[in-house]
């Protein structure tokens, strides 16, 4: 599925925006997609070009399903070919449990991201791929922010916008000459390791679970998205990947001691890496310029909360910019912090406390057992991760 940009470099250099979004990713492509829908002119600007893999678990929850249904979106994922999923499977030296799911569904971000990004040039943005923004770090007009654009390592030209939204992941590269923006990295922070394959055969991995396999060092995740696609997820601790001399080495590792099966698809992938995962910006907005998505802030997801997380904030992102355009001021700042809270840093307990319970094996070998026995006690927590 491939996607061609709707303008070119030159063309969004000539003109001045009400927004540029930087990131297509769901946060960007969303936030992008509800502005142009407001009328406003609206420009994305992707580094990559799609369709592009993404290190991600491909799951979306209750919570983010609601929230496209809620903006028009809940046929994109029908028609898209998304698998539910009603399951997650933990599995730990051997010894697995089952946890029931309160609906969900499965989808590539290959898939998923081009399928968002054509929505919002349908709801009329300008879409730019194959492009690299950096937002000049400050500006002698107060009433917009200037960006700059690269193509190939060369600049290309610049391009002005009354309001930024950086949505470009972790480490928001696009901030690298804005001071404000710091970073706050976990210590023990893992890596994010991901890859994605056809496998025909669907007894090992079938499709409607997520499954996880646990180690003391990290964990591994799958579920099959649309087609033959198994997509593998996961998040280990830095060290066992040096450990292991690379982290497709890490990955079968942790599959084999889990007792999770190692498919031979697997042993031929090419598994891509992320910088340390379990990090925020410490204030993610400035001078008319949001932080959301990723690049506001990430930790270790389970049942698809990093997606919801992305979405929600598009949403509501877009309901501030409108206020913005007219009159910037600290108390627009303040209500973007207050919704970033509320959709994402607040909602985070579950995501926490089951990030550090996975840590040690003792706990995990307990609450393993303790589900399989009592499998009304995940309920609660299953409900709050997928609210």
């Amino acid at each position: 599925m491939t996607l061609t940009s709707s303008l070119n470099r030159e063309a969004a250099c000539g003109q001045h925006w009400d927004a540029l979004v930087i990131g297509a990713g769901p946060a960007g492509a969303v936030a992008a997609r509800q502005l142009a829908q407001q009328k406003l002119r609206t420009l994305l600007v992707e580094r990559k070009t799609f369709p592009r893999y993404k290190v991600c678990g491909c799951c979306l929850n209750q919570r983010a399903i609601n929230a496209l249904q809620q903006i028009g979106l809940g046929q994109l994922l029908e028609s898209a070919g998304a698998v539910p999923i009603n399951q997650f499977r933990m599995q730990y030296q051997g010894r697995k449990t089952a946890v029931a799911l309160p609906g969900g569904l499965a989808i590539s971000r290959e898939v998923f991201d081009t399928r968002l990004v054509e929505s919002a040039i349908d709801a009329g943005a300008e879409f730019l791929q194959d492009t690299t923004a950096i937002v000049v770090g400050s500006s002698e007009k107060r009433s917009s922010r200037t960006v700059e654009l690269n193509y190939q390592g060369h600049f290309a030209g610049s391009v002005s916008a009354k309001i930024v939204l950086a949505a470009d992941g972790l480490g928001h590269p696009s901030l690298q000459n804005c001071s404000g923006f710091d970073m706050q990295v976990a210590s023990d922070s893992r890596i994010g390791v991901g890859a994605a394959f056809a496998v025909k055969n669907h007894t090992s991995y079938p499709p409607g679970m997520i499954h996880m396999a646990i180690h003391r060092s990290g964990y591994v995740g799958l579920v099959r998205v649309e087609g033959e696609n198994l997509n593998l997820a996961a998040a280990i601790d830095r060290a066992f990947i040096k450990q292991c001399a690379g982290p497709a080495a890490a990955v079968l590792q942790i599959l084999r001691e889990s007792g999770s099966p190692v498919l031979p698809e697997m042993t031929e992938s090419s598994f891509k890496g992320t910088l340390p995962v379990t990090r925020k910006t410490l204030r993610p907005v400035g001078d008319r310029l949001f932080v959301l998505g990723d690049a506001a802030g990430y930790l270790e997801p389970f049942t698809g909360e990093g997606m919801a997380n992305a979405i929600t904030e598009g949403m509501a992102v877009a309901q501030l910019v409108p206020e913005g355009i007219r009159h910037w001021d600290s108390a627009l700042e303040q209500k973007w912090l207050n919704a970033h809270y509320a959709l994402t840093d607040g909602r985070l307990f579950w995501c926490r406390w089951l990030a550090r319970l996975l840590r040690s094996p003792t706990a995990v070998g307990w609450g393993l057992r303790l589900f399989h026995l009592f499998p009304g006690m995940a309920r609660p927590i299953v409900a709050r991760l997928n609210h």
